[in-house]
């Protein structure tokens, strides 16, 4: 076998580990169709320290073990109806050179609608860290960094965000979902915790508002009872509001 090739057959096993066997549980469900899970090539080291430097800050090494295995993730599995197969989950994580810096920016200098600096709150209890060890919420003005790990189809944002205030290079990053309103919510400490919570989820869209105080669409919900119903009643049983913020049970 050939040094490239046995590369590959690593790169593949590591994707089938990283998904916990999600895949492979989706296939043998009868109403599930089209599982796809999207290999891809690993980032090699120069990169990752491109990336590093660019940026002026470290990845964390739970991150920087993933992108040396896979240049992001990407997990897509259909509903199988009576009459017709519709899109069921997506689970994605960026490539590196998609792993880009979110910024509060306007994108037009005439533009009336608010930015995330305009909705950002004064007030000093969100600058400190609630209790059970959630860190506070994001704020650019404290020049927080967030990049977007996953789109969200549209439906938000989630990011891996480090937080303002500290030495740029010691900062440890936890994971946020930005909604369309523009409010950060906790969603997990690390990357890899993250990954996980994604993972057990099953990409199933709109997932993250689960973590939110108002909660996810009734179609979310539906299709979350339906796949995982016993890690939606955890979700809903489990974590507690601290301070204003949900804290999943990673």
């Amino acid at each position: 076998m050939s040094e490239r090739a046995a590369g590959l057959l690593d790169l593949f096993s590591f994707v089938d580990n990283v998904t916990l066997g999600v895949a492979k549980y989706l296939e043998h469900l009868p109403t599930v169709q089209a599982v796809t899970v999207m290999e891809k090539e690993p980032v090699d080291a120069s990169a990752l320290a491109s990336w590093e430097q660019r940026h002026n800050c470290c990845l964390p090494d739970d991150a920087k073990s993933f992108y040396s295995a896979t240049d992001g993730l990407q997990l897509k599995w259909n509903v199988k109806t009576k009459d017709e197969s519709m899109p069921g989950g997506a689970l994605e994580i960026n490539s590196l050179a998609k792993l880009r810096r979110i910024t509060p920016k306007q994108n037009c200098l005439h533009s009336e609608l608010p930015t995330l600096v305009d909705l950002e709150s004064d007030s000093d209890a969100d600058d400190k860290e609630c209790d059970g060890g959630i860190p506070s919420k994001p704020k650019f003005k404290n020049k927080c960094k967030a990049f977007l790990l996953d789109p969200c189809q549209g439906s938000g944002k989630v990011c891996l965000v480090y937080p303002g205030k500290v030495a740029e290079n010691a900062a440890t990053p936890s994971v946020w979902f930005l909604d369309r309103a523009l409010e950060w919510h906790y969603l997990s400490p690390d990357f890899s915790s993250y990954l996980r919570l994604a993972l057990v989820h099953l990409g199933i869209p709109h997932w993250q508002y689960v973590f939110t105080p108002w909660g996810p669409p009734p179609k979310t919900k539906q299709i979350l009872s339906a796949f995982v119903s016993e890690r939606l009643a955890m979700d809903q049983m489990a974590h507690s509001t601290i301070g204003g913020v949900k804290l999943p049970p990673v």
